[in-house]
């Protein structure tokens, strides 16, 4: 199973991709934007390859406008 790290900064969300190698992938938004289109890619990915992901957040409310109502939808089963 890979994990998905969503740490919030004040400014920017920092997604880190565990995919059980020695460090994670890190992919950074300055916008909200950016940071569906982040996660888009990659549930779409790991979809195409037939795995599954496991969603963890760090430092929730931070970034100020990332809920996770919205996260949600971009979980895809």
């Amino acid at each position: 199973m890979i994990t998905i790290l969503i740490k919030e900064l004040t400014t920017s969300i920092s997604v880190k991709i565990f995919e059980g190698g020695e460090f994670p992938r890190v992919r950074t938004a300055s916008s909200l934007s950016h940071f569906r289109r982040i996660f888009r890619e990659e549930q779409a990915h790991f979809k195409a390859l037939g795995l599954k992901t496991r969603i963890e957040r760090e430092n929730a409310g931070m970034f100020g406008s990332l809920r996770w109502y919205e996260i949600a939808p971009l979980v895809e089963e």
